[in-house]
């Protein structure tokens, strides 16, 4: 996450939040804490899920060196099955290494990009930051690929993130006004692993995150929402700049926002029951929004 060292996240007030998202964020909340089955409803969701053994050793990959990251999640979407043309690189001006992306072909016009960001800060093995969450899509791809899908699901691991999301943004223009008009939602992973997993509440689009806490309550996960608008940015504003509906699912809080870009992020944050967690919540969701979007 490119973000001010200075900020903290901003975990319980909602004046950030427009409206609807106050009144939808508040009442997902409560329906959460009180544990009620019917609000906003439980749902079945169905996913190949990879052992907590594999997530854990996927992770233990991370180094410092840009290069061999970019090797290694290129690797691990071959070793999941996505290669051929299902794996392409996109050059991005301005960084040395591409934009790494798998695509899951669907039945149907409308697609869904996951992202996290595999670059990391000059300080410290950014491990959490955002190796958690970039390495994390060749497992979703694993857990979604093998029952057919309504979209198409686009797994990119973005370039340059930390010099100002360079990598999402030259995605974004590049995409053809089609392109854009069938990208149903782009769903974010940044910085998991540290506490239960989070939403950014106060960019997420509403009916994303209704969806979401659906989900989130079926695996009886809860919802927890903090807002990090005054910590700095995410690979998901391009697409939100460009009427995409976006979804950030992070573990940040005021009292680990400390660990990143500094020599403490590395894999000893990293709890596995909660970036397993993160995991189970991410590839449910995405099965889910499969089946509940357009």
């Amino acid at each position: 996450m490119a973000h001010d060292p200075y900020a903290e996240p901003d975990g319980g007030s909602q004046e950030r939040l427009n409206g609807k998202q106050a009144v939808l964020l508040a009442f997902l909340l409560a329906a959460s804490a009180s544990g009620a089955a019917d609000s906003p409803g439980k749902v079945a969701v169905a996913f190949d899920q990879v052992a907590p053994s594999v997530i854990r050793s996927r992770l233990e990959l991370v180094t410092q060196k840009l290069s061999a990251r970019r090797t290694a999640i290129a690797s691990l979407f071959e070793h999941v099955g996505c290669a051929a043309d299902r794996l392409t690189e996109q050059p991005v001006r301005g960084s040395k290494v591409p934009n790494v992306i798998c695509t899951l072909p669907g039945t149907g016009t409308g697609e869904i990009v996951v992202g996290g960001h595999y670059d990391l800060a000059e300080r410290g093995m950014g491990a959490v930051d955002d190796w958690s969450g970039a390495v994390l899509l060749p497992s979703l791809y694993q857990s979604l690929e093998s029952k057919p899908r309504r979209h198409r699901f686009v797994f990119v691991a973005f370039a340059a993130e930390e010099k100002g999301l360079v990598g999402s943004t030259s995605y974004v223009k590049q995409l053809s006004t089609d392109e854009k008009s069938a990208m149903r939602a782009m769903i974010n992973l940044e910085c998991l692993g540290l506490t239960p997993p989070k939403i950014w509440a106060s960019r997420a689009d509403p009916h994303l995150l209704t969806l979401y806490a659906q989900v989130a309550n079926s695996l009886n996960l809860g919802v927890q929402g903090v807002n990090v608008d005054r910590v700095g940015d995410d690979d998901s504003h391009p697409f939100l700049s460009a009427g995409i509906p976006v979804l950030t699912i992070h573990s940040l809080t005021t009292e680990t926002l400390p660990i990143l870009h500094s020599v403490r992020d590395n894999l000893k944050p990293i709890h596995d029951d909660y970036y397993y967690a993160a995991y189970r919540l991410a590839a449910a969701y995405l099965a889910f929004l499969d089946g509940a979007l357009e």
